[in-house]
């Protein structure tokens, strides 16, 4: 089975690739990215990487590359305020710049947390999706965050990246209903925050709206995280939002 990964360089994104190279299932992976992967992921042999500069738009190029992939795995590391995104835009962390800026830079946000999975998505849907197997259907697996706003009314815990989830929640899964079973379907991931950032050393400190959701919410392990969504990827489930009890349940097999 052959699987496209996107948002492969953040801290989840890199366990996500581990866990498809682990996978018995997997026999190729597709890391799409906008930097450099490490020398040993990049030389595995179940590893090709396409490079791509503009995430909102999959040239012919890259589409040829990618096809026969059944699956993408999509983690978008900008919902979490205090990482960098897989594509190397420099949203949250630029050059001299702070987290904080997030707040004054609400249509750059919008463009990697919202508009980017969403174009990924509707290409895969239209590109890919014929292509699968007789019987099969291309899985898009996006991992989300658990606290999202579904409606548009006022939010308790108002923030402009809470309401982008709701929004990219909301898109994926248009872009499925529009199918009309044309061999496509989303899967969303709610794992609510990431734990312990495995293999990366000391987790960073967390900032206030992070201490106080994920005290309410709760999270789980990225290793856990990318198992399940390699799971799902290559089985499906039998829902469309997959929350995070479900999530444990996935990843311990």
């Amino acid at each position: 089975m052959k699987v496209v990964v996107t948002g492969a360089t953040g801290h989840a994104g890199r366990q996500i690739v581990q866990q498809c190279i682990d996978s018995p299932r997997i026999t190729k992976v597709l890391v799409v990215t906008r930097k450099a992967v490490s020398g040993e992921v990049e030389s595995h042999p179940k590893v090709e990487v396409v490079m791509l500069q503009d995430f909102s738009h999959y040239t012919e190029a890259v589409m040829g590359r990618l096809e026969g992939a059944e699956a993408c795995l999509c983690e978008i590391s900008a919902l979490s305020p205090s990482s960098a995104d897989g594509t190397g835009i420099r949203v949250l962390r630029a050059i001299g710049s702070r987290a904080e800026q997030l707040k004054s830079e609400k249509g750059l946000h919008r463009k990697v947390a919202v508009d980017l999975p969403l174009a990924a998505a509707t290409a895969f849907r239209a590109r890919l999706a014929d292509k699968v197997p007789e019987r099969c259907r291309f899985r898009f697996v996006f991992c989300s965050r658990q606290a999202v706003e579904r409606s548009r009314g006022p939010l308790l815990l108002m923030s402009e990246r809470r309401r982008c989830v709701g929004e990219v929640e909301r898109g994926l899964s248009r872009v499925a209903d529009d199918a009309h079973g044309d061999g496509f379907e989303t899967y969303i991931l709610r794992p609510a925050s990431f734990g312990p950032w495995e293999g990366e050393g000391p987790a960073p400190p967390a900032s206030v709206s992070r201490r106080l959701v994920g005290g309410l919410q709760g999270g789980i392990g990225a290793v856990e995280v990318a198992r399940a969504m390699v799971h799902v990827a290559c089985n499906g489930w039998k829902e469309r939002i997959i929350e995070k009890e479900a999530l444990v349940s996935i990843s311990q097999g």
